[in-house]
Parts: structure tokens; C-alpha cells; sequence
């Protein structure tokens, strides 16, 4: 994912979004989503950092159907707010994933750091 450099950038804030390298959609990106509108994608085992404007937000990843859970979160001009995904299948959990996908933050989890 590229961004570009916009003015008055600066006075943004910042999420930054690490995903686990894990063996389930290991070749599938998750969908980024802030305030509803999608802002871009992760890959297995990838970091992406993501400039915001100031103020109150909602993040939210998603691949097909399944969707992480909402997280509301605030950010300031020049802070940076984290944030961890992944799959909850993992092991055995992963013979699971059909009965799973209907089930928010299970196929795909995001967690604020």
C-alpha cells in the first residue's frame, strides 16, 4: 500500500495496524476500515502505517464476509494509536474456520495495543 504525502499532513495522527504471519488466509490481505469507507489492506504478517485526520474514529478489518469486531478510538494531531490482527483459528481451531466465519472477531480479530 502506498500513500502519498498530502499537505498538512503533519497535523494528522497516525494508526499503525501489525497482523500476524499465520498459516490461515496466509495468502489474503484484510480489508481496512475507518469510519466505514475502506482505507486500504494488510497482508500476512505485514505492518501498515496509516495517516488520520484528528478526532474520534472506528476501525474495522475485513476478508469476504467475515469482519473483526468495531473499535472506536480517538486520535490526536501527531500521536499514534496501534493496533493488532489476525486470526483467532489457530491449531486445531483452524478444522473450525467453516463454522467460524459467520462469527465477528473469530476468522478475523483486531486488538488495540
Amino acid at each position: 500500500m502506498i500513500i502519498k504525502k498530502v499537505k498538512g499532513e503533519e497535523r494528522m495522527g497516525t494508526i499503525t495496524i501489525s497482523r500476524e504471519s499465520q498459516f490461515m488466509n496466509k495468502m489474503r490481505s484484510y480489508d481496512i476500515y475507518v469510519d466505514g469507507e475502506k482505507i486500504g489492506e494488510i497482508k500476512n504478517g505485514g505492518t501498515e502505517e496509516i495517516p488520520v485526520p484528528p478526532g474520534e474514529h472506528v476501525i474495522q478489518l475485513q476478508i469476504d464476509w467475515c469482519k473483526s469486531k468495531e473499535i472506536p478510538f480517538r486520535v490526536s494531531e501527531g500521536e499514534k494509536q496501534s493496533f493488532q490482527c489476525g486470526s483467532r483459528l489457530k491449531g486445531w481451531r483452524v478444522l473450525k474456520a467453516s463454522s467460524s466465519m459467520d462469527k465477528e472477531d473469530v476468522f478475523v480479530y483486531l486488538d488495540q495495543m
